[in-house]
């Protein structure tokens, strides 16, 4: 990659790019400054609140952030410090929210489905089962009101409630098809917390795990999350059915301010939220749809649950129903949520887009190269050096590495590295295209490769590797693990 030779290197080993985790700051920090166009030339210093956030940095908080600048004009603004707490114990947004009550931060988000594991139950209905089952459906509740009461119920964590942005549709995900209610049974399900949540799955028969990630899920039969969340981590390759027609819940964005944030900044970013709702919900739907056209390409298969399937799910969760009528003002929320369902759209239901011609040129299937320490010494690098960008804890001792390359009658690639053990670490993906004898892979993260190809029955020789962008006189690693050696067809 441009810039720096040990990126170059580090994507060489497994063809994975290695991004370092950007921490972004929004719109500035303190002591930005904004020309009054009222006054005309007094400037105006805007004020920075700090906006904690246990993730990466979803596009979500982006729009809101953008939201609050433009309804302040400019005079307040979001520096967000993302993955808020990585590494500490327990769950990072139970964490969080305790954080911001005790003024560690201004702001926070969470979703709706972690707050009652703190006693706060009033946001319940947002990710009731098979409420919430379309976008549609989650703006017009989200824009309703019916949403105010329960944000008040924050104060109880030492909150105040500012609003609740639009989040994903979570859908089933299984190692075989989870479509009857007899397919759940046992089943151990993948997810993210919650005490509804692991009581909705319980009342299908599910066990919920929440020790799982895109390289352990040898453990757990399915997951319960979106489609933005898959191909990241993978999961499509161990876990490659996705009951389409089926929303198990939503995952609605809690923004809330701690004890420090005056009223009037509150009652600006109050104004923020909802202003918002539109954008990120655009945001939300364009996330799904790249997702879902990336993991068609690779292992995904999309099945549909029968109508007595889908009646039988929803009758198994009534169990869920019957503890949220137990409170007046649940019981209100769950039946104004099917009020306005009835005003149309339905289960947002997905199924993969038409499959792309495949690529022509390269038979499908998966090929091999192994490089020994006298290849990597020849091109000029250290064999430690080399072994230092494996995720293998003997590569440093073996005395050859294994890269494969998969390619797919879709148009799709994966490359990974055998470990020593034989454990097959997945590296860089996305989608190839061929003109003549030019081959372009086309990562998922955005990084293009050019080569030319030569077919030969039963392996493929790679030539001329470049980098669009590279640095001349840079080191390039490609070339190494692409070039040294034909890559063989597995049988």
């Amino acid at each position: 990659m441009v810039g720096s030779s040990a990126r170059s290197y580090g994507r060489a080993m497994t063809f994975k790019p290695l991004i370092p985790l950007l921490t972004v700051a929004l719109l500035a920090g303190c002591g930005s400054e904004r020309s009054d166009r009222a006054g005309g030339e007094k400037p105006v210093k805007a004020k920075v609140l700090v906006m904690a956030n246990a993730q990466y940095f979803p596009d979500e908080l982006a729009a809101f952030s953008e939201a609050v600048e433009r309804v302040s004009d400019g005079r307040l603004r979001l520096k967000l410090i993302n993955q808020y707490g990585a590494g500490g114990d327990g769950n990072p947004e139970v964490n969080l929210i305790r954080d911001v009550s005790a003024g560690k931060a201004d702001l926070g988000w969470a979703a709706s489905r972690v707050f009652d594991e703190l006693g706060v139950t009033a946001l319940n209905p947002l990710h009731a089962p098979m409420l919430i089952d379309s976008y549609e459906l989650e703006q017009r509740v989200l824009s309703d009101g019916l949403v105010d009461p329960m944000l008040d119920s924050l104060g109880e964590l030492g909150l105040r409630g500012v609003g609740v942005l639009p989040g994903p549709l979570r859908r089933p995900f299984g190692k075989r098809p989870l479509l009857a209610l007899a397919d759940w049974q046992g089943a151990s399900i993948g997810s993210s917390g919650g005490e509804q949540v692991g009581m909705a799955l319980r009342a299908i028969g599910a066990r919920r795990s929440l020790d799982f990630s895109g390289g352990h899920t040898g453990r757990i039969d399915g997951l319960d999350t979106h489609i933005a969340a898959v191909p990241p981590n993978h999961y499509q390759r161990t876990i490659p059915y996705l009951t389409g027609n089926v929303v198990l819940w939503a995952r609605p964005l809690v923004v809330f301010a701690g004890p420090d944030v005056s009223a009037d900044d509150l009652a600006v970013l109050r104004q923020a939220a909802k202003a918002a709702i539109p954008q990120v919900l655009e945001l939300s739907r364009k996330l799904e749809n790249d997702g879902l056209a990336e993991i068609c390409r690779s292992r995904l298969q999309v099945v549909s649950a029968s109508p007595a399937q889908i009646e039988a799910l929803r009758t198994a969760f009534g169990p869920v129903y019957t503890d949220l009528e137990r409170d007046a003002a649940a019981s209100r929320a769950v039946a104004r949520i099917r009020e306005l369902a009835q005003e149309g759209g339905g289960v947002d239901t997905l199924r993969c887009p038409d499959a792309a011609p495949a690529a022509a040129g390269i038979p499908s299937g998966t090929y091999r190269t192994v490089l020994t320490r006298e290849d990597v010494e020849e091109y000029g690098m250290s064999w430690a050096e080399f072994a230092s960008f494996s995720e293998d804890p003997q590569a440093l001792t073996a005395k050859t590495r294994e890269i494969r390359i998969e390619f797919t009658e879709q148009g799709s690639f994966t490359t990974s590295e055998v470990r020593v053990s034989g454990k097959v670490d997945v590296g860089w993906d996305g989608s190839y295209s061929i003109y003549r004898d030019r081959l372009t892979l086309s990562g998922s993260d955005g990084v293009e490769l050019t080569m030319r190809v030569k077919v030969e029955v039963e392996r493929l020789r790679f030539s001329d590797v470049e980098e669009p962008g590279h640095q001349e006189g840079e080191p390039q690693g490609e070339p190494l693990v692409l070039e040294t050696h034909p890559f063989v067809k597995l049988g």
